[in-house]
């Protein structure tokens, strides 16, 4: 080995030898430096020994070429056999082998040993169809594209909601085509599909996202078609116009004029979406359960005339029929061309909150928090994100540059409304949710917006987070006259505790408030009564500058995101389990610093509870 042309590093050079030591597969193109552009490391040929005969017909013998990074063994070490393709777990442009985690294999020369293992196992597994076996997860056909180069926003996720729920509306409809409405998200780089309809422009059915992510003026008219199996070759999808074309006739489905009437959709933008649909089990071996959608997104009629610089096409080309066809014989959609795929994500409920969710009762509760300051913001922040479907916020204060060190809002609120900013905000988090802010103050007057008064009627919990007295009163007379359920929640001066009460069937959040404050009086509490009421004197409260400022707690943001954290889990409970219960808790934050040789102590203990 000639280290003088490749320096190859010493660790790579152990590896390599370990490899030819082990004769796991035969050299047959020795190790030198990787010359693919845009790549650096070290690259070598090998052939491996397939089982053979074999179920998928594959060769006794594959070629593969390996390339080891320039950080191994910090890196994967990828594997591109020749002439084996349109496997799972396989990249469907390079054909590059999808192996186990790279966590999985050590961080010395070993690690060479262990992939070309992975590598052996997964052609053994390919050979006799064992890559997706019944009962695993089902795994999507590959439709990255990381080799074609287009100004097109294919990188742009293409956003939809597909479930077991809706998959009724779409059983029948194999074989079909139709009409969809996409929209550009607001402030969510992302396209949304909308709506959908039936090629007689009959509603099929209308996506669950909220009015508030969906940019206006940013629609986009695109096309559907869906066919039974999306598999071209074995799991892989068609990669070019002519392949795709094949599949739509197995269909009854003519992919070309869809195409074409799509590519001619007056549209404001310079690009066509048109959706390829296929049904998908959740696991391998089992029924379908939902649509899944792709977009092919590609230059469009709009697109072609507003370039500076067309193509170069033979013959006249002035009229859309006649571009469309010089296109197609010898243009971006002639049959030998690549399809242009765009990047998905399908955010149905069952999908986005799977790596976490409040319990379902939790989810469906209508919920207002009312007042947006830091503790509010906090938990309509975790409310939002754990997927409750309709939450309004109430707050007639606007963020100021002082309310960032602690509000989960930024800069680019200032001067806004607090609860309508973080109703905008909070949407882009979980777009499926109806969330809404309200420029309000409680009490309610006869002049208060008739809106916030219809919120009121259709919430079923109240979450008051003012700190003010006269709104506490005012909403807990409203939902004992109208059978609501409050919950009340405050810190003291250092958030250091948190009161935290929640009214039952037969008690008021008022009454519970009221036994809470005579148990901490009477010393029923481990509290001292001096430190739980205690009122700071004019010099220790926070003054932000010159002027009439009103006063501020001089609480860290952290503190303020660790009660409210424990404060929202407990109310999740409450919801979801003691429905009718009422509860008080008293919450205490606990500072990690301890005396050496101490114990360490616990960050957040309820020192106070009670049912009612």
């Amino acid at each position: 080995m000639d280290r003088s042309t490749c320096e190859f590093t010493d660790i790579v050079i152990e590896a390599y030898n370990l490899l030819r030591q082990q004769r796991l597969v035969e050299i047959v193109l020795p190790i030198r430096e990787n010359l693919t552009e845009g790549e650096t490391g070290w690259e070598f040929k090998c052939v491996a020994k397939v089982p053979c005969p074999n179920a998928e017909q594959l060769p006794g013998e594959v070629t593969l070429r390996v390339v080891i990074p320039e950080t191994f063994p910090r890196a994967p070490v990828n594997f591109y056999p020749e002439n084996v393709n349109a496997f799972p777990h396989q990249d469907a442009e390079s054909g590059k082998l999808c192996l186990p985690e790279e966590a999985l294999a050590p961080l010395d020369a070993s690690r060479l040993v262990y992939y070309v293992k992975w590598t052996l196992e997964w052609l053994k597994d390919a050979a006799n169809g064992g890559l997706l076996q019944s009962g695993e997860p089902y795994e999507l056909p590959d439709f990255s594209r990381k080799l074609l180069k287009t100004p097109l926003p294919t990188n742009v996720p293409f956003i939809f909601e597909e479930s077991l729920t809706s998959y009724g509306k779409w059983e029948s409809r194999l074989g079909t085509d139709g009409g969809v409405e996409c929209c550009w998200g607001n402030g969510i780089p992302a396209i949304f599909a909308v709506r959908f309809s039936d090629k007689d422009g009959l509603l099929i059915r209308e996506s669950e996202f909220t009015s508030n992510v969906l940019l206006q003026d940013g629609e986009i008219k695109g096309n559907w078609l869906l066919v039974p199996d999306i598999r071209y070759e074995r799991h892989r999808p068609p990669q070019t116009y002519e392949e795709m074309d094949t599949l739509c006739s197995r269909n009854g489905l003519d992919f070309y004029t869809l195409l074409k009437e799509t590519w001619n959709l007056k549209n404001s933008y310079k690009f066509g979406i048109l959706l390829i649909g296929f049904p998908i089990p959740e696991k391998v071996g089992t029924p379908f359960t939902e649509i899944h959608w792709q977009p092919l997104l590609f230059e469009n009629l709009n697109g072609f005339r507003k370039q500076k610089q067309k193509p170069r096409l033979k013959g006249p080309a002035r009229k859309p029929r006649q571009i469309w066809q010089k296109l197609k014989e010898n243009g971006c959609f002639s049959p030998p061309q690549q399809l242009p795929w765009g990047t998905v994500e399908n955010v149905a409920r069952e999908r986005i909150y799977a790596r976490g969710a409040y319990p379902s009762k939790v989810q469906e509760t209508p919920i207002v928090v009312f007042g947006c300051g830091a503790l509010g913001s906090s938990v309509a922040e975790l409310l939002a994100r754990g997927g409750v479907h309709q939450m309004n916020l109430v707050d007639h204060d606007t963020i100021k540059f002082g309310n960032l060190c602690r509000h989960t809002l930024d800069g680019s609120s200032v001067g806004l409304n607090k609860a309508k900013a973080l109703a905008e905000r909070l949407s882009r988090a979980n777009p499926l949710s109806k969330i809404k802010g309200y420029s309000g103050k409680i009490p309610l007057h006869s002049r208060s917006d008739k809106a916030i008064r219809q919120v009121l009627t259709d919430a079923k919990v109240f979450i008051d987070c003012t700190t003010s007295e006269a709104a506490f009163q005012w909403l807990n007379q409203y939902a004992v006259e109208n059978g609501k359920r409050l919950i009340s929640l405050f810190f003291n001066f250092h958030a250091e505790l948190l009161t935290l009460c929640i009214s039952g069937k037969g008690i008021s959040c008022s009454d519970i408030f009221k036994d809470l404050n005579y148990a901490v009086q009477e010393k029923y509490t481990p509290l001292d009564r001096d430190v739980y009421f205690y009122h700071p004197s004019k010099e220790e409260q926070i003054i932000e500058g010159a002027g009439c400022w009103h006063p501020s707690f001089p609480a860290l943001n952290a503190h303020v995101q660790i009660l409210a954290g424990h404060a929202v889990d407990i109310i999740s409970h409450s919801i979801a389990i003691k429905q009718e219960t009422g509860i008080a808790a008293i919450l205490k934050r606990n500072d990690f610093i301890t005396q050496k040789g101490d114990q360490p102590t616990v960050c957040v203990e309820k020192v106070w509870g009670k049912e009612y």
